[in-house]
């Protein structure tokens, strides 16, 4: 397949880059004419490719140092050059750039061969902006999470930590079924669904990444000022339990919200979603060690046995189980859960844009939406507050939800299942 990567100088966008090109896809790598962009560019010159690292012990026994070839016209900061090499441009960057990023391929000629955009991720309640510059039903693919863990160590240079185990891609708009089916090629691990909801309301950054930063920014900054390195996810939630249980409370909002739309949600702490768990995830490793030693059908196993969730919306913890293989325990509160969580226990630092993006683009929406569905939001909305104190922002020149009926937001979110105006 023709794949595009937006922001290639990116964590993810090298992560794309890098694993896209070695499955065998012809992928054009654009970065814009940044400084920052301009570096990777001059890299991937010198280099003549990219360096892609891994853990030296991973599951998948994949070289831990490999270089990768790249012919000099699969990278540029031409946006021509990736519209006329595209069947699909990922846009593999913080989704507060997306609508900036939508209207320069518009102006390049992006809507005339109408190619599909993928959101990596999507957060939540992104396309109707989006469709607001490229209009209604231009198709495009959701994802809930990256595809992977991964870093940015050096120019030239893209570590991937690990892949995730599965996620949830929504299609969305108008979108050819043949094409569908290429990117379940592309993506074997991928559960899709038609519903916005699930990848919108399935943000996790949303939950796990505004409030542990808010509320250890004081411990971030002083580690900053030290030198010290600061675990975000170690220190700032396994260590601290206070900490977890906010998150818990914004993710219970998340899943309200999802259940007042009429959105099933499976979630710890309920009997019959806990046994439905359980007998889904034992299926699950039953047949995972059926197929132990096959990459390829291991990923198809994941997959299927997981398409319950297709249309769901999962609680954190059982979020961290099937995309992280962190087996979910009874009783077992959300900060023990992330301390089990072997990709958080190494190179998790902090990041700004963990406020910059998942504030606007996660806690937001999940509050508006949330205040209109009549859902006690107030956990979120002193996060918000906070929020706004650091940045020195007015609320009200963040909040882009006022030009959207509730309706309207129902709708979208439901793909036409319930449109209830409350």
């Amino acid at each position: 397949m023709n794949i595009g990567i937006y922001a290639a100088s990116s964590q993810s966008g090298r992560a794309y880059l890098a694993d896209l090109t070695v499955q065998g896809h012809r992928v054009y790598g654009y970065c814009r004419s940044s400084n920052h962009g301009k570096l990777f560019l001059e890299a991937l010159e010198e280099q003549k490719g990219i360096y892609l690292r891994r853990p030296s012990e991973n599951k998948n026994h994949e070289s831990a140092n490999m270089y990768i070839p790249l012919e000099r016209n699969q990278f540029g900061s031409s946006l021509e050059d990736l519209i006329t090499h595209s069947e699909l441009i990922i846009l593999a960057e913080p989704s507060i750039y997306f609508l900036e990023s939508v209207k320069q391929l518009k102006e390049a000629g992006l809507c005339e061969k109408r190619i599909p955009l993928l959101l990596s991720p999507s957060r939540t309640f992104t396309v109707p902006e989006i469709w607001s510059v490229l209009g209604e039903n231009y198709p495009i693919i959701c994802f809930s999470t990256c595809p992977y863990s991964c870093k940015a160590p050096e120019v030239g240079v893209s570590y991937i930590k690990r892949r995730k185990r599965s996620w949830i891609g929504s299609y969305e708009g108008t979108i050819e079924e043949v094409f569908l089916n290429k990117l379940q090629i592309v993506f074997p691990q991928c559960i899709w669904t038609d519903i916005p909801a699930i990848t919108s309301l399935g943000n996790i950054g949303s939950v796990f990444h505004p409030g542990t930063y808010l509320l250890n920014l004081e411990a971030i900054q002083t580690a900053k000022k030290e030198g010290r390195e600061y675990s975000f996810y170690m220190n700032g939630i396994a260590e601290r339990t206070d900490v977890g249980e906010v998150l818990q409370a914004v993710d219970n909002i998340r899943l309200e919200i999802a259940k007042k739309i009429g959105i099933k949600t499976l979630a710890p702490g309920n009997e019959e979603d806990e046994a439905e768990w359980k007998k889904m995830t034992d299926r699950l490793h039953s047949d995972e060690e059926k197929v132990q030693g096959n990459i390829t059908e291991l990923r198809h196993v994941r997959r299927d046995d997981m398409y319950g969730i297709a249309d769901v919306v999962v609680g954190a913890q059982f979020w961290l189980d099937y995309t992280y293989g962190v087996s979910w325990i009874k009783g077992e509160t959300l900060s023990d859960t992330i301390a089990r969580t072997p990709t958080y226990q190494k190179m998790s630092v902090p990041q700004e844009r963990y406020i910059e993006e998942d504030v606007p683009t996660g806690l937001i929406p999940l509050y508006e939406i949330g205040k209109r569905l009549n859902v006690d939001v107030n956990v979120i909305e002193k996060l918000i507050e906070q929020y706004c104190k650091v940045k020195n922002v007015c609320y009200s020149d963040i909040n882009y939800f006022r030009k959207y009926s509730t309706k309207y937001i129902v709708e979208y979110l439901t793909n036409g299942h319930g449109g209830r105006d409350f």
